[in-house]
Formats: structure tokens, C-alpha cells, sequence
């Protein structure tokens, strides 16, 4: 019988074609599903008619649950400029790098030349002319090595020309070193030191940094944002049960129910779906290999949700856009619900609180260039996105496509920077930012076993913005 709902063009919800399918009632049921003349029938629909065949049902919502979110409007905010979404005129070519290059450097210089310093800023291009004083360059981390006697020697460049740097390993400072060994490549960064004619001999290193004194945003709206990343449809590792059991705490049917009718939002941080072809021999790991079947999975999630809650969404590596980043919102083809679609990086207002998405992808490349980065605790990079202000500063450690505005500078520091990619739940406060690694929805893969990957599905955080309390809520005990 289902499938002549099929043949009539109607599409059910995965929960929908589950409650169908256990009732007594079904045959009847489809009969006045048909006569709804709907193209999708969500679980709600299917409760209702069942509840008409047969008075004795009982729909699963509690009576007793109240949502206090659904009395509020929704207020999203997205920032337009730093979305890349529509603006993407890039050829490719030469003074495309260059134009990237120099945004990067003059924006990233700006947030340098407002500190204090002791030394006087210097150009490139003037530091022999200030001979045995003590000079402040900003510089773009252009080589980086180990000299014979242990000391780490850089190659740097500004708008005027480059130079060498010396980071002695018998420095006054014990902590310099330690900060030295932190330097990137395409860092940008301000070094203060003695000028010679061939180098400069560091005394302080200085990142771009997020500010110190910053206050909690809060709401006087007693309020809640939930926050997922990785959910990855379409995998046989993907965790339907256990989001199932998400979409039910939402609803009422489980424990901390007061904190469930607080959420207004979900923010979503990209790997909506597994796509097809993002990595070799991909199509033994999926049960759906239509990429637009892919995404019907992901709709049929976001019907099933209570209507009051208000969705933002943002790509990751594995959806249907670009690869190179930063990455346009996903299209309407693809995602039909009534979410709001943004690019990843992308800056957006939930009731006036700064959100920053971006998926993480160079999560990788900083993990393998940072000393004691590791997997297991993706919240440390994501304080050196805070303090380099940057969300890719090493190019080419992940594909960058060069726009004439770097879209990953951070100019505007988030109340919230809400990353995903590793499915590694991870939280901090760095300087008043909160950072959230929102972890998955999909199984321990192949390929993480090999490489030794430990991953933590279904532990979704739950911000609280009237308190500005973070609580992490385990979907896998439900």
C-alpha cells in the first residue's frame, strides 16, 4: 500500500513511513492520507489521521510539554559580507593570488597596528636604516627553518620588500622559543627586535589576537541554541536512531524536557550529507547513492522537528559545493526545507548573539603543523583561529580558492565560533569566545579506525542564552 503513495507522487518522512507501517490501521490510514492531497506527509499528518481512525491512539507528543521558544519570534541576522555566497567572481590567475595575499596581509596588519608597543613600526624596506635600534615589523611568514646552531631563522615579507628574522634559542625571553616554535607558514605576525644589516634578532612575537576585555552575550529571552555538524546522510554509519532521539527530546518525549522547550535554533556546521565520490571506493560505505536522495533524508529531519525551531545551515567537505574554500551556501535544489542556507565561513545573529560557522576543513593541516595539536582536543585549534584571527592561515594545507577578500579572516570576533569536521566534541572560552566543536552523527569509519580517530557521536551541546550556560546532552543512553 505505501507504495501507492509513491505512485501519487506523496513523500513521507522517514518517522512518518515507521509509524505507518507499525499500525493496525494502516490500510486505512494511506486511504486518507491520499484524500490530504499533500506531496509530503510528515509524522504529525500520520498521528492525526490515526488519531481519527481510532480515538483510542494516542499520539506521542505529552500534553503537558510546553515550549516556551515557540512565544518568541525568531531573530537570525546573517552577516551578507562575510559570506562568499553569490560573490565568488575569481578567475584563478595571478593577480587574483596576489589581490587574496594582500587582503589577507593589510586587514590582518590593521588589527597589529592597533596595539601598543615600545618600538616604532618599521617597513620592511626601512630596517637597515634603523641600524642597532629596536624596531616593530609586520610580516608575512614566508620560510621557516632550523639553523645549525638551533636557532630558528624566518623569511618574511611585507607590501615593501622581505627580510630574515633570528629566534636565538638563548633568548632572555625562556617563553620565546616556545611561542617561535608555534609560527606557520603565511603567519601573519609582529616581531619587535634589534636591527643588524643582514637580520633581525627577535625579543617578542606578537599574533593579531582576539581582545581580552569582552563581555558575555546573553538574552533577556530565556532561550536555547543547539548545535550539530557531521550528520553525514546517506552513510551506513550515519546514526539515524540516535538523532531520531534527538528529534524526540525536542518534542517533549524525554528527560530534560524544560531545556528541550527552551531551543529555538539549531545551528548545523557542514557534512549535512556524505555527497558521493569525496573519497575512493566511498560508494561500499553508503546505503544511498543519489545525492539528492540524500539531501530528501536530510528535509525529511528538518520536518520532523517542532515548527517554532529556526534552522541554520552551512556546507561542509562532503556537500555538493565547491571544495575549495570559502564555500557557498548549499543550494535550493538540493535542500527544499525552510532552513536558512549560508556559506561556510559566515557570521550570523541568533537574538543578537555573533554566531561565526565554518565547518573546520584546515582543522587538518593545523593539526599536522602545530606542536601538541591532536584530534582529541579540536577546541585548541580553534583558539589559534582566536588568536591568528585567521581560519586557514597556512595555504595549501586544504584548498583555498583565492577571492579577492579573504573570507577567512576573522575582522569581527564571534561571540561564538561553532566548527565541526573531526566529530570530535570539544569546548572552550578563549577571551570571551566560546568554542564549540559540535562532534557527528555518523559511526567510527574505516577510515578513522586507520587512522586511529576516536570520534564522539550524538553528544549534541545546548547553549542557554539567558545564563550563558553550555550543556552537552548524550543521545546514545535514550
Amino acid at each position: 500500500m505505501l507504495d501507492q503513495l509513491s505512485q501519487k507522487g506523496v513523500r513521507l518522512s522517514l518517522d512518518a513511513e515507521k509509524l505507518l507501517e507499525t499500525s493496525e490501521k494502516k490500510d486505512s490510514a494511506i486511504e486518507k492520507i491520499l484524500l490530504l492531497d499533500k506531496p509530503f506527509i510528515g509524522k504529525e499528518d500520520v498521528e492525526n489521521v490515526l488519531s481519527e481512525l481510532s480515538p483510542k491512539v494516542e499520539v506521542s507528543r505529552p500534553k503537558s510539554f510546553r515550549a516556551e521558544a515557540s512565544e518568541y519570534s525568531a531573530n537570525v541576522q546573517v552577516i551578507h559580507s562575510r559570506d562568499v555566497t553569490g560573490k565568488s567572481r575569481t578567475r584563478g590567475d595571478v593577480g587574483n593570488f596576489v589581490n587574496y595575499f594582500r587582503n589577507r596581509f593589510e586587514r590582518l596588519s590593521r588589527l597589529l597596528k592597533q596595539k601598543s608597543s615600545s618600538a616604532a613600526h618599521c617597513d620592511l624596506s626601512a630596517v637597515k636604516k634603523q641600524l642597532y635600534q629596536k624596531v616593530r615589523i609586520i610580516v608575512l611568514v614566508i620560510n621557516k627553518r632550523e639553523t645549525k646552531k638551533g636557532n630558528l631563522l624566518l623569511e618574511v615579507e611585507d607590501l615593501t620588500g622581505t627580510f630574515k628574522v633570528v629566534i636565538s634559542k638563548q633568548s632572555k625571553d625562556e617563553n620565546l622559543s616556545e611561542i617561535a616554535r608555534g609560527i606557520m607558514l603565511d603567519d601573519v605576525i609582529a616581531i619587535t627586535g634589534k636591527a643588524l644589516e643582514a637580520f633581525l634578532i627577535a625579543e617578542e612575537i606578537e599574533w593579531p589576537e582576539t581582545p581580552i576585555l569582552r563581555e558575555d552575550k546573553t538574552t533577556e529571552e530565556d532561550l536555547a541554541i543547539a548545535y550539530l555538524s557531521d550528520l553525514h546522510f546517506g552513510s551506513k554509519y550515519f546514526l539515524e536512531k540516535y538523532l531520531n532521539s534527538f528529534v524526540d527530546w525536542l518534542h517533549g518525549r524525554g528527560g530534560s524536557a524544560e531545556l528541550a522547550g527552551k531551543v529555538k535554533y539549531i545551528s548545523i556546521a557542514g557534512d549535512v550529507v556524505d555527497g558521493i565520490g569525496i573519497y575512493p571506493r566511498q560508494e561500499n560505505e553508503l546505503i544511498v547513492k543519489d545525492i539528492y536522495a540524500q539531501y530528501a533524508m536530510f528535509d525529511d529531519f528538518i520536518e520532523s522537528l517542532p515548527d517554532h525551531i529556526e534552522v541554520i545551515v552551512s556546507p561542509g567537505n562532503h556537500d555538493a559545493v565547491r571544495r575549495g574554500e570559502p564555500m557557498p551556501a548549499i543550494s535550493d535544489d538540493l535542500i527544499k526545507s525552510n532552513v536558512n542556507r549560508i556559506g561556510s565561513p559566515s557570521m550570523v545573529k541568533l537574538h543578537g548573539i555573533k554566531h561565526m560557522l565554518y565547518h573546520g576543513t584546515s582543522i587538518d593541516s593545523m593539526i599536522a603543523n602545530l606542536p601538541n595539536a591532536s584530534y582529541m582536543h579540536p577546541e585548541k585549534v580553534m583558539i589559534e583561529y582566536l588568536k591568528r584571527r585567521h581560519l586557514s592561515p597556512l595555504y595549501g594545507g586544504n584548498l583555498i580558492i583565492p577571492e579577492d577578500l579573504d573570507y577567512m579572516v576573522i575582522d569581527d570576533v564571534p561571540d561564538i565560533l561553532h566548527c565541526g569536521h573531526v566529530h570530535k566534541n570539544g569546548y572552550t572560552k578563549y577571551r570571551g569566545t566560546l568554542a564549540i566543536n559540535s562532534g557527528t552523527f555518523q559511526d567510527r569509519t574505516d577510515f578513522q579506525v586507520k587512522q586511529g580517530h576516536v570520534p564522539t557521536p550524538a553528544l549534541v551541546p545546548i547553549y542557554e542564552t539567558k545564563y550563558g550556560r553550555l550543556k552537552t546532552l548524550d543521545f546514545t543512553s535514550s
